[in-house]
């Protein structure tokens, strides 16, 4: 059975770390996925989604579609995000709430990055995105800027994950495809 899971970059702020976080996990991920998967970047930047709340000019009712569309394309989904004050990006919330049948009955991963790895944001975001009938698989990787990044923060930052990370990365790929075919059953009913 063949799946199609996203790796969705979750910030859309300037200078994000988490389009270089995404693209190395891809390529990492790449290297080990088994041949009946499909890996696909997803750039939460390239929509301009609506606040709920708030009305709609019709670009944004465009792109809202697309969003809802591109999500409901895929089966599974690896989320890489930030920490921003102890949560995930307010623009990342507001885009998963605009979901709800389009995820209903996919798994999801967290790659998280920050000075703590994001770990705290993604305690969070766990439990909101349960309510939408989302999987969450246990194996996380968080990033460090303190560990996997030399001289974080200065022109000549780099970042250098550890290879510990690749370890982390097969074990997240098993737990997320494993999830993911099974709940594509689900949802074709097919169990």
């Amino acid at each position: 059975m063949s799946v199609k899971i996203g790796v969705i970059i979750g910030s859309i702020r300037d200078g994000r770390q988490g389009e270089t976080v995404a693209k190395w996990f891809l390529n990492e991920a790449n290297k080990i996925k088994a041949s009946d998967v499909t890996l696909e970047l997803v750039d939460l930047k390239s929509f301009d989604l609506p606040l709920i709340g708030l009305n709609p000019s019709e670009t944004q009712l465009n792109d809202l579609k697309r969003w809802q569309e591109t999500m409901s394309n895929l089966d599974g989904y690896v989320l890489v995000t930030p920490e921003y004050n102890h949560v995930v990006p307010g623009s990342l919330t507001n885009a998963f709430q605009l979901l709800k049948p389009e995820v209903a009955n996919k798994a999801l991963a967290f790659v998280g990055y920050g000075f703590l790895g994001a770990a705290r944001a993604i305690v969070g975001f766990r439990a909101e995105l349960a309510y939408q009938q989302i999987a969450l698989v246990q194996q996380q990787l968080n990033i460090s800027f303190n560990v996997d990044y030399k001289d974080f923060g200065t022109p000549n930052q780099e970042f250098t994950p550890g290879a510990y990370h690749l370890v982390e990365i097969e074990t997240l790929m098993n737990q997320l495809t494993n999830w993911t075919k099974a709940l594509k059953l689900v949802r074709e009913h097919k169990i």
